[in-house]
């Protein structure tokens, strides 16, 4: 509590009517007006007592002074009766002045002193309950800050190992040979790459997104469409399901790029399905636009890559001096595990910190030169 009063005359009238006995009293602390006006323009959980002749001696600071009276929680006025001035001030800045809450004309009866005391008291405990859930507030968040740090330390952590153990997959299938490699980024969510095979078909899925919740979430969906004939346009289908229903309960929505890329391995014949910022390039035929509405012919010996969102991401960060499809097109004569290696050690030259900005992958395939397919 602050008590506004160049008189000492508030304080003398409290200690005569009892109020020293109370833990407001002790916690109050008096002011002048240019001291009031001088305090910094922020919100406050404090009372003001205001001496009303006081602050009417100061009229080169009653501007000054309301402005500061708004950082409070609640103002009382206290006068004279007699002081009919100070009470018609009280009167016309009430009316538009909300922070005042209280307005005592002395001498008053035993019952109004009553009536302030408890309306103090009440305020105090309010202050005191807020302090102190402040308090634990700030204690909360400090062990939750530990606890996040711990949780980052232990992701980033998770991330190396998985970068370490699964940099990349080597596979071939029926005449193809599949090759992927993936590079950790800093941040939540990230891009996870699966292979799954049928007797004809094989399906190459990538998952790009910077939530966990929503990761993990499309991985069980992934999961179980594996264990039964896996559809893609289902599959998409449930998982953009999913994603409205996590996003539905956040204010933040989370942005998901979903891709799967379909080989038929009777005919060589790709298929895209899913709205993807991923691009796909032939070292025969360039750039590619692959789509679920017409198929691509792959032809033996021919690599077909795929850069992910976070890859293209990174190649713009990095500034290569060449753009990707360039740069892929002059190693024709790059095996898959060489160009694979030299994607990626493009992303990391002059980098400083352990992680790329996104997580980064690439997946390729080549139809082997002597394999047996319907061309």
């Amino acid at each position: 509590m602050i008590i506004l009063d160049e008189r000492d005359y508030i304080k003398k009238e409290f200690e005569r009517h009892g109020f020293d006995v109370f833990d407001f009293y002790d916690a109050s602390k008096v002011l002048t007006v240019k001291e009031v006006c001088e305090l910094t323009l922020q919100r406050r959980s404090d009372i003001l007592i205001v001496d009303t002749e006081s602050l009417l001696k100061k009229p080169e600071l009653h501007e000054n002074f309301k402005m500061v009276m708004n950082t409070f929680l609640g103002v009382i006025f206290i006068h004279e009766h007699s002081n009919e001035k100070a009470q018609n001030w009280v009167q016309d800045q009430a009316a538009f002045l909300t922070k005042i809450v209280g307005e005592y004309s002395l001498p008053m009866a035993q019952l109004q002193w009553t009536m302030l005391s408890n309306q103090l008291q009440f305020f105090w405990n309010i202050l005191y309950e807020q302090k102190q859930l402040q308090k634990h507030i700030a204690e909360f968040s400090k062990e939750l800050d530990q606890v996040l740090q711990t949780a980052e330390s232990e992701m980033a952590r998770a991330k190396k190992i998985h970068e370490i153990l699964i940099p990349k997959r080597s596979e071939e299938i029926k005449g193809v040979q599949f090759h992927n490699k993936y590079a950790s980024g800093d941040g939540g969510g990230g891009e996870f790459y699966d292979l799954y095979h049928t007797s004809n078909k094989v399906f190459q899925i990538l998952i790009s997104s910077q939530s966990y919740l929503i990761s993990s979430s499309l991985m069980g969906v992934l999961n179980a469409h594996k264990k039964s004939e896996f559809i893609p346009e289902t599959f998409l289908k449930e998982c953009r399901n999913e994603v409205a229903t996590i996003n539905s309960a956040k204010k933040k929505k989370s942005e998901v790029d979903l891709l799967v890329v379909e080989l038929d391995l009777t005919e060589l014949k790709l298929k895209a399905y899913g709205q993807s910022k991923a691009e796909f390039f032939s070292q025969f035929n360039g750039k590619i636009d692959l789509n679920s509405e017409s198929a691509y012919q792959l032809n033996k010996g021919e690599k077909f890559i795929v850069f992910s969102p976070g890859f293209i991401f990174n190649w713009k960060e990095a500034q290569v001096r060449q753009d990707i499809h360039t740069f892929t097109k002059n190693r024709s004569q790059s095996n898959q595990a060489e160009l694979l290696t030299e994607f990626f050690y493009q992303l990391r030259l002059d980098k400083e910190t352990e992680f790329l900005k996104k997580d980064a992958t690439v997946f390729m395939m080549e139809v082997h030169r002597h394999g047996i397919h319907e061309v």
